[in-house]
C-alpha cells in the first residue's frame, strides 16, 4: 500500500553542537573516569614528592684568567695583516672556550672519578650516606659491573657477598680494617642504630663510571665573555656532590698550571734552539763578511768608488799628456835628427815648453846660441883653422850632444811614464769592472746580516719574555666562591612537582574521557541514530526505575505524526536490544486516559486522531522478524525502533535498519529511553 510521507511534530533536532559543547557533554556523561584518572595521577604526583630521595646540589665558582698570549717570534703590529686578523679574533672569538673544553677534558673527569670512588655506586636506605657508612671507599681502575652488598652482623663483622654476576662469599671483614675486592678498597665503619643492617655496593667499568660524570659534572657562564665560570654538581649524597666539586676545581686548577707550564717550557726551549741557531749564522755570515771585505777592499764603497773614479781620471788625464809629450819629443828629435847645423837644430827647441821651463835645458841652449853668435862673428874675421874658430866648434859640437843626449834621456822618460801610466790604468780598469759585482755581493751579505740581527732580537725579545712569564706564579685560576652545598635540595620541587602533577592529572583525566567515550560504541546523538537507523528520532523518554514517562507533546509527535488525511492504522514499537524497554513505552502509551488521548490533535475529514492499535513487536534478530514487521508495515502500521541511551550499541541498531530494508519495509521513526533527564536532553544534541 502507498505510504504518504512522515513529518514529526515534534521540534527539529538542534544542529550538530560545536566542540566546546561536545567536549562538556562528553565531561557530564564521563566524569567518574576523568575524576578517578585525576585523583589516581595526583596521588602518584604526591607519592613521587614524598617519597623521592633530595638530590643535593654543590657549587663553586671559579675566576679564570688571561688567556696567555699568542706564541711567535714575530712581533706583528697593529698595521699589518697578520695584527689586524689577531684583532678580529679576539674582539668576534670566545677567549674562554678551551678554558671550558679544559674543565670538561677526560682527564680532569678521571681524576674526579679516581678522587671520589664514582666506579662505586651505594644503594642504601634513605638517609644514610658514605661518610656514615664506611671509614673509606676507593676505586680502581680495573673495576667491572657487580653487585655486593654488605651485612652488619651481630658481632661486629661486616659480611660481604657478591651477588651478580654470580653469587659468592666474598668473606668477613672488621670495621675499620680495609678490604679489597672487586677493583675497590672499603673500610666499613662500626654499626650504630641509626645505620641500616646491609647495603649494597655496585661497581662499573672505569670508563662508563667517567662518561656518567662528565655528563653530571656542569660548567656554566652566565655570558659568553665572562671569565667567572661556576662548577655544578648533583647527587643524593650532598657530601660526595662536595667532594666532586672540590675535586674538579683542583684538578682542573693543576691541569692548566701545568699545561701551561709545559707549554711555556717548549716555547722558551724552542726559542732557545732558534736564538742559538741564528746567532751561529750571524756569526759565520759576519765572518764571512769580514773575509770579503779584507779580500776585495771593501770599507766604504761609496767613498771608495768616488776616490776610484777621481784616480782613474788623473791617470787617464795624466797618460794622455805623457802620450802628447812623447808625440812632440818624438818630433823634435826627428828634425834633431834631419838637421847638420846645430844651430838650425835647435832654434826650434826654444819655443818648446819643456825646454823653456827645464833651467838645464834652457841654460844648454842659451849657451849654445852665444857660442853659435860668436862663431858666426869669427867666421867673418877668421878662417876655419883658427884655435878659437875651432875652440868654438868644439863647444858648440859638445853642447850639441849634450842636448841630443838630454833630450834622448827625457823622451825615455816620457815613454816610460806613458807604459807606468798605462799600467796604472789597467790595473784601475780592473778593480773598476769588479765593483759592481762586489758592491751586489756586499749589499747582499749586508742585508744577510741585517735579517738574521732582527730575527735574532726578536726571538731574544721573545725568550726574555717567556723566560720572565715562565719564572711569575702561574695562579691564573682564583675561587671565588669556595665549594658549597646549597642550603636546601634541588630536587624534589613539591610546589613545582604538585603543579606539574595537576595538569598532568587534567590531561591525562581529559585523555581517559576521550579514550572511553571513544571505545564507547553505544547511540548517543539523534544525529548518529538517524544516520543509523535512517529515520528520525521521535521522542527522548525518561526511564526511571522500569516505567516510561511521555509528556502530551511526545504522545502528540507519536501519534499525530503525518500530515496526510489519514493516521497510522497502529504504532508498532520494536526492540533493538531489550524487549522490556518496548514493552515499558508501549505500556505507557496504552494507560494514557481517553480525555487526553483526544487532545493529541485535531481530526483530518472525520478520520480517528490516533492509531488503532498499540503494539510490541519481535526483537530484530533475524530476517524472520523483520519480515513480519514489514507485513505490519504494509497493513498501516507505524513501525517504531526503541533504543536505549548508552546501551543500544551502534551495530546492533544498524543491524535492525539493515535487516528492515532488506525485508522491504523502513523504520517511521526511533524512540530513545534514557535514564536522567539531562541524558535525555542530550540525545538530541
Amino acid at each position: 500500500m502507498s505510504r504518504r510521507q512522515s513529518v514529526s511534530l515534534f521540534p527539529a533536532a538542534p544542529p550538530s553542537p560545536g566542540i566546546v559543547a561536545g567536549w562538556l557533554a562528553m565531561a557530564r556523561r564521563r566524569w567518574p573516569v576523568g575524576a578517578g584518572i585525576c585523583v589516581t595521577v595526583v596521588a602518584l604526583a604526591a607519592a613521587l614528592m614524598l617519597l623521592t630521595r633530595p638530590v643535593w646540589r654543590a657549587e663553586a665558582a671559579l675566576r679564570l684568567g688571561a688567556p696567555p698570549p699568542v706564541g711567535g717570534v714575530s712581533l706583528a703590529g697593529g698595521g699589518s695583516p697578520a695584527g689586524l686578523f689577531s684583532l678580529f679574533q679576539q674582539m668576534t672569538g670566545d677567549p674562554f672556550a678551551n678554558e671550558l673544553e679544559l674543565l670538561s677534558s677526560r682527564t680532569v673527569v678521571e681524576g674526579v672519578v679516581d678522587d671520589n670512588a664514582l666506579a662505586v655506586a651505594v644503594v642504601a636506605p634513605r638517609g644514610a650516606y658514605r661518610d656514615s657508612l664506611f671509614a673509606r671507599l676507593g676505586a680502581g681502575r680495573n673495576t667491572a659491573k657487580a653487585t655486593f652488598v654488605a651485612t652488619w652482623l651481630p658481632d661486629g663483622r661486616v659480611r660481604v657477598l657478591r651477588t651478580a654476576p654470580s653469587d659468592s662469599l666474598v668473606g668477613e671483614v672488621l670495621p675499620g680494617r680495609a678490604a679489597s675486592f672487586g677493583g675497590m678498597v672499603v673500610a666499613f665503619l662500626p654499626r650504630r642504630e641509626s645505620m641500616p643492617r646491609a647495603v649494597q655496593l655496585r661497581t662499573v667499568a672505569f670508563g662508563e663510571a667517567v662518561r656518567r660524570t662528565g655528563t653530571r659534572l656542569k660548567a656554566e657562564r652566565k655570558r659568553r665573555e665572562a671569565n667567572l665560570v661556576r662548577i655544578s654538581y648533583d647527587d643524593p649524597d650532598p657530601e660526595l656532590a662536595l667532594g666532586v666539586v672540590r675535586s674538579a676545581a683542583r684538578r682542573y686548577a693543576s691541569l692548566r698550571t701545568e699545561l701551561q707550564r709545559r707549554e711555556s717550557g717548549q716555547t722558551t726551549d724552542s726559542l732557545r734552539v732558534v736564538a742559538d741557531r741564528t746567532r751561529d749564522e750571524l756569526r759565520r755570515e759576519e765572518e764571512g763578511m769580514e773575509r770579503f771585505q779584507r779580500d776585495a777592499r771593501l770599507v766604504a764603497p761609496q767613498a771608495q768608488g768616488e776616490a776610484f773614479v777621481e784616480r782613474e781620471t788623473q791617470v787617464v788625464t795624466a797618460l794622455e799628456k805623457a802620450r802628447t809629450e812623447r808625440v812632440r819629443v818624438d818630433d823634435v828629435i826627428r828634425r834633431l835628427d834631419a838637421t847638420r847645423d846645430p844651430g838650425a837644430a835647435w832654434a826650434g827647441l826654444i819655443a818648446h815648453p819643456t825646454f823653456l821651463e827645464n833651467k838645464t835645458l834652457g841654460d844648454l841652449l842659451g849657451s849654445l846660441v852665444k857660442l853659435e853668435e860668436e862663431r858666426l862673428e869669427l867666421a867673418g874675421r877668421r878662417t876655419a883653422e883658427d884655435r878659437q874658430v875651432q875652440a868654438l866648434d868644439r863647444q858648440i859640437a859638445y853642447l850639441d850632444a849634450s842636448l841630443r843626449s838630454l833630450v834622448h834621456q827625457y823622451r825615455d822618460g816620457v815613454a816610460d811614464e806613458v807604459r807606468l801610466l798605462e799600467r796604472q790604468q789597467g790595473e784601475l780598469d780592473a778593480v773598476l769592472a769588479r765593483a759592481p759585482g762586489d758592491q751586489i755581493e756586499l749589499g747582499r751579505r749586508q742585508r744577510t746580516l741585517r735579517q738574521l740581527s732582527e730575527v735574532y732580537l726578536f726571538t731574544d725579545q721573545r725568550l726574555r719574555q717567556e723566560s720572565l712569564r715562565d719564572a711569575v706564579s702561574f695562579a691564573t685560576v682564583q675561587v671565588v666562591d669556595p665549594p658549597e652545598v646549597l642550603f636546601r635540595p634541588v630536587w624534589p620541587r613539591k610546589t613545582l612537582g604538585l603543579g606539574v602533577g595537576v595538569l598532568l592529572a587534567l590531561a591525562f583525566g581529559a585523555l581517559g574521557m576521550a579514550l572511553v567515550e571513544r571505545a564507547d560504541r553505544s547511540v548517543r546523538s539523534a544525529r548518529e541514530i538517524r544516520d543509523l537507523a535512517g529515520a528520525p528520532v521521535l521522542a527522548a523518554l525518561l526511564a526511571e526505575g522500569g516505567r516510561v514517562r511521555v509528556s502530551p507533546r511526545e504522545r502528540r509527535a507519536l501519534f499525530q505524526r503525518r500530515g496526510g488525511r489519514r493516521a497510522a492504522a497502529g504504532l508498532v514499537f520494536v526492540p533493538v536490544d531489550d524487549s522490556a524497554a518496548a514493552e515499558a513505552v508501549a505500556r505507557a502509551l496504552d494507560t494514557a486516559p481517553v480525555p487526553e488521548m483526544a487532545l493529541l490533535g485535531a481530526p483530518d475529514e472525520g478520520e480517528p486522531a490516533a492509531p488503532s492499535a498499540v503494539a510490541v513487536g519481535p526483537a530484530l534478530d533475524c530476517y524472520a522478524a523483520a519480515a513480519e514487521l514489514a507485513d505490519a508495515a504494509e497493513s498501516g502500521a507505524d513501525v517504531l525502533l526503541v533504543v536505549r541511551q548508552g546501551v543500544t550499541r551502534r551495530e546492533e541498531l544498524a543491524r535492525a535498519a539493515a535487516l528492515l530494508r532488506e525485508a522491504g519495509a523502513a523504520a517511521a521513526g526511533v524512540v530513545v529511553l534514557a535514564d536522567d533527564p539531562r541524558a535525555a536532553e542530550s540525545a538530541w544534541r
